[in-house]
Parts: C-alpha cells; sequence; structure tokens
C-alpha cells in the first residue's frame, strides 16, 4: 500500500535524514523579499546557511522568484521606509483629534492635557525618528541584494521562452477551473501573474528532472493550494504535489516554512534560537498581513467590511489564550478533550478565514465554538485546574477574546 500510494505519506524520521542529505534546496520569493524585514543579525544568520548549503550544491532558485523578487523588490523597501512616517502621522492625528474634538470638555483641562501628551510622545517622536535616520538606505546602498546576488549567482535556473509561458498559462487555465495545485487560489487576479506558482512549479519540475535530487521547497506561501492541512495544522505538501513530481521527475518533494527549516538546520546551535523566533514572528505578521489583503477582496454581501478588523483580533487573542492554556500542562481527561475539540475547530475556522473562505456562516461558527471554548475555560478556573500564575496571566486575554466575540455576531 505504502509504495503504491507513496505521497500520501509522511517522512520517516530515516528518510527525513536521507531526503536532507541528498536534496536541493529552493527558495521561494516571500522567503528571499523577507530579508529586508529580518534584523542584521538574523540576516546575517540566514545568509551563512545559504552560504553553506551553495558550498554543498543544494541550493537553487528557479528563474521565476528571480523574477518575482526585482518586481516586488522596491515595494517591500519603500514599505517600510515609510512606516516610520506612518506611525509620526498616526501619533499626530490623535493630538490633534484630541485638540479638535474635545477643546470645549467642560471637565477636562485640555491645554494642560495636551501638554502632557505632547511631553510623553516626545521621547518616542525622538526614538522613532532616529529609527528613522539609522534604518538601512537599499535604495542607493542594497546589502541585501548583494548578498543574494553572490549567493544565487550561479544557482538559478532559466527563463521560459515566449511559447512555452503561453503553453503553461493555456494549461494553468484549465488547472484552475478543476483546483489542480498549484496556484488556484490566485484565479482572481486579473492578469497572468496568477500563473506565477505554477511556472515556478514546472521550472523546479525540470530541475528534479535534470539532477534528480528530491526537492525541498522553502516557502512563504501557506495557502492550501500548496498545503495538506489538518484541524488548522499544516501537515506535509499536498499529496497531488508529491505525486506529480514523482510522476514526472521520480523524487520526492517536501515544503517547509523559513522559521520550520532553520530550526532543524540551526538545532545544534543553541545561540540561533533567537533567529528561528524572528523569523517566525516575521512569518505569522505576513501571515496576517496576507488575511487582512484577502478580506478586502471578501464580497459585501458575504460579510460586512467593519467585521475584518474583529476578526484578526479575534484570531489573534484566541491564540494567545491557547499557547497560554498550552503551558498550563495536563487537565483532568473529560476537560481536555472537550478543549481539544474545540480549540481544533476554531483552528479550522481561523484558517478558512486566513484563507478568504469567508462567509456568514463561517463568522457565526466561529463565534459560536469561541463562546463554548471561554466556558470551558470559565469552568476551568472555577474547578481551580488552572494554575495561579496561568490564570492570572489569561484573564486580560479571555476578557479581550469575549468582548471581539460579542463583535462579531452576525445574528
Amino acid at each position: 500500500m505504502k509504495k503504491a500510494f507513496r505521497e500520501y505519506h509522511q517522512f520517516t524520521e530515516q528518510e527525513y535524514i536521507s531526503l536532507w542529505e541528498k536534496c536541493l534546496f529552493v527558495f521561494d520569493t516571500n522567503t528571499l523579499l523577507n530579508m529586508y524585514r529580518y534584523s542584521r543579525t538574523t540576516v546575517e544568520t540566514y545568509f551563512n546557511v545559504l552560504n553553506e548549503l551553495k558550498g554543498k550544491k543544494q541550493l537553487w532558485i528557479p528563474h521565476q522568484v528571480g523574477l518575482e523578487f526585482y518586481e516586488n523588490r522596491i515595494d517591500v523597501i519603500a514599505e517600510y521606509e515609510s512606516s516610520y512616517d506612518s506611525i509620526l502621522n498616526i501619533l499626530d492625528k490623535a493630538k490633534k483629534d484630541i485638540e479638535t474634538k474635545y477643546k470645549d470638555h467642560p471637565f477636562l483641562d485640555l491645554v494642560e492635557i495636551k501638554k502632557q501628551i505632547e511631553s510623553g510622545l516626545s521621547t518616542a517622536e525622538k526614538q522613532i525618528k532616529k529609527a528613522k535616520e539609522e534604518h538601512p538606505k537599499w535604495m542607493s546602498s542594497d546589502d541585501v541584494l548583494n548578498k543574494i546576488n553572490d549567493v544565487f549567482d550561479d544557482n538559478i535556473g532559466n527563463c521560459y521562452d515566449p511559447k512555452k509561458l503561453s503553453d503553461i498559462i493555456k494549461e494553468g487555465e484549465d488547472r484552475y477551473e478543476k483546483k489542480i495545485p498549484p496556484g488556484f487560489k490566485d484565479i482572481k487576479k486579473s492578469d497572468d501573474r496568477k500563473f506565477g506558482d505554477l511556472i515556478l512549479w514546472y521550472q523546479i519540475i525540470d530541475k528534479a528532472n535534470e539532477t534528480k535530487k528530491p526537492i525541498i521547497l522553502i516557502s512563504g506561501d501557506v495557502k492550501e493550494d500548496w498545503w495538506l492541512e489538518k484541524n488548522g495544522e499544516r501537515l506535509m505538501p499536498l499529496p497531488q504535489l508529491k505525486k506529480e513530481m514523482l510522476d514526472k521527475a521520480n523524487v520526492d518533494f517536501h515544503i517547509y516554512t523559513a522559521d520550520r527549516f532553520l530550526e532543524y538546520y540551526l538545532k545544534d546551535r543553541a545561540k540561533d534560537k533567537t533567529v528561528v523566533s524572528e523569523v517566525r514572528k516575521i512569518r505569522e505578521l505576513e501571515e496576517q498581513r496576507m488575511m487582512r489583503k484577502r478580506l478586502e477582496f471578501i464580497e459585501q454581501d458575504s460579510v460586512p467590511k467593519m467585521f475584518e478588523h474583529h476578526l484578526i483580533k479575534c484570531v489573534h487573542e484566541f491564540d494567545i489564550v491557547d499557547e497560554l492554556l498550552a503551558s498550563n500542562g495536563e487537565f483532568k481527561s473529560g476537560e481536555r478533550f472537550k478543549l481539544m475539540h474545540v480549540s481544533q475547530r476554531i483552528r479550522e475556522y481561523r484558517n478558512r478565514i486566513f484563507h478568504g473562505n469567508i462567509s456568514r456562516i463561517t463568522v457565526l461558527r466561529l463565534h459560536r465554538y469561541i463562546q463554548d471554548y471561554l466556558t470551558i475555560i470559565d469552568d476551568l478556573i472555577q474547578s481551580g485546574e488552572l494554575n495561579l500564575e496561568v490564570a492570572t496571566k489569561l484573564r486580560p486575554h479571555i476578557d479581550r477574546l469575549d468582548h471581539i466575540n460579542r463583535q462579531i455576531n452576525l445574528s
């Protein structure tokens, strides 16, 4: 059975070891663009890893990744350069709003309050301006670009000719209609860029065919047209992808997020644990940003636009509460299984929302499960099952989650 349905099986520990020793590590566009989002220490560590892989001849990127990197690089740089001014504008607007909207408040001395606000914010504003001055000037001198060019200069695939690209686009239309991965989640994009993932995928298959090496893709793409998920957990690449790689190149295929890849690669280097934590945090922030972006495409008659902010805050608070509960240890069996069941369902609906599959019924069910979740937690607190330290840390997050959950009730 396993031999006949190899694509449905996860690798054993020994198979993972063999895979890492023999494979070609392929990096996607997001993993390269995120180099502009990491601290200098993390970037240095990451590039040390890339150069080690280069030395072992295990490093490569498709031409499509290089193209997308150059097309999006300036936008990512500009996004961070403009963030300082955006924060300063928010602070300035807040001060002006207080002054104009409440200037005639009968019970507040707005003149004195304004002085206190300006005094309190001046230090923060100075820090923001200082950080802006010290921010790397990548538009004029880009050390990240230089490092990427150095490490991938001889490790990038060739561009497809126009006819090949045209054939892939025609085939892509049919694949996307049938929801054949990867890339079909991009079907609503308006131009041929919707086929970027498919072009990248074919270039990876071609490289696998050429080298006869298994492929490990390091990816920042978390859509369900790449991953097999269960109860909110990403288990492995979609079996359809593994099978297509086996059928066309006769090699194995696996995917890691950047933080999971570095976690395994740096597991014997204790000093680099903070690097993994930062890469994971950036991935989570990017996932939240992508969630907000997808919410912008929701049709007006599905879920009111006002709920976007509430949904994002809701799943954020749930993640914090779930992590705190995990730190408590075991509960008595009945409560533990009830909590696990409800928590898994919330993760399932959280992921549906993250991937843009939002409807009124999805939001209502999320609301209901969070109600059940909060009830179970309250019972645990009342019964003394939660230790005092965990219960104390939980309280503000439980209250916020309850408040937000009331706001996303569409009934």
